[in-house]
């Protein structure tokens, strides 16, 4: 059996530095040439502090941790002061990334005495094109977030059997894909589909679905100039006003304000 959901996961880094930052910070997650949102992201701070409000949750970032933050979650970064910080942002080819955020509530892990060396080793050998820095930073990316997913409850058995479901999702999330579609690549019944995806990854199929044709709109919002109509289409949605209700209630505000990067402040944002 494939062990793509498991193992053997690819990672594609866009940037990696290791940098001093002020107030700036303040604004650069939705600067338009810099807001990233569909990258992965891992955070060690060296000195200083700052503060993530994500769409569940607001991360403090503290020196002595680890911080890995999903893609597609941030909405505001606070900072008083300056800090020193190694980022990474990354893309990874497996779906357990996308779940992560369902299926765990840790953002944050203790730094050991490896964990500067890892962010070291992948500052240095991302942009290099030889072998040797390729598997260099695999291998530091393997490590770096083998604590995460240790902290994942679903079984390895479980988590294989949704293989194909998972890649079959992110093949056709754009079309109509009925749950007994998805409940025939697993040989089962429809309602044991449903019951066993919600037991495994702590959100219903249905709602997997359209939280990920969310993020992809999300993307396209701040990536192209398509009209909300056409968006709403491409990622799958059936109409543009279930898009923007859709949009509305989980992100907090209109896919029109998302766009023009007019974010809601941390007391008004709610998951």
């Amino acid at each position: 059996m494939n062990e793509h959901i498991l193992g053997g996961n690819r990672y594609s880094v866009a940037f990696a530095e290791q940098r001093d930052i002020g107030e700036e910070w303040n604004d650069v997650i939705w600067d338009r040439n810099h807001h990233h949102i569909q990258y992965h992201r891992l955070y060690l701070l060296t000195s200083g502090n700052a503060t993530l409000h994500l769409y569940d949750k607001t991360v403090e970032l503290l020196p002595g941790n680890i911080y890995f933050i999903p893609a597609f979650s941030i909405v505001q970064s606070e900072i008083e002061g300056k800090m020193n910080k190694y980022y990474i942002h990354f893309l990874a080819d497996s779906p357990l990334f996308g779940l992560y955020r369902y299926m765990s509530d840790r953002y944050s892990m203790p730094a050991d005495h490896m964990s500067e060396y890892l962010f070291r080793c992948v500052v240095d050998n991302y942009s290099r094109n030889t072998h040797e820095a390729y598997l260099k930073v695999q291998g530091a990316m393997n490590l770096l977030l083998s604590s995460f997913f240790s902290e994942v409850s679903a079984d390895r058995h479980s988590l294989l059997k949704f293989e194909g479901v998972l890649k079959y999702i992110d093949e056709n999330y754009t079309k109509s894909i009925m749950l007994s579609d998805l409940a025939a690549i697993m040989n089962i019944s429809t309602m044991y589909f449903s019951n066993y995806f919600k037991q495994v990854f702590h959100i219903s199929p249905k709602q997997y679905i359209l939280n990920k044709r969310l993020r992809e709109g999300q993307r396209l919002l701040l990536e192209s100039d398509l009209s909300i109509k056409e968006i709403a289409y491409a990622v799958g949605f059936e109409s543009e006003s279930y898009f923007s209700e859709y949009f509305s209630k989980k992100v907090g505000i209109s896919a029109l304000k998302f766009r023009n990067r007019d974010m809601p402040t941390k007391n008004q944002q709610k998951k």
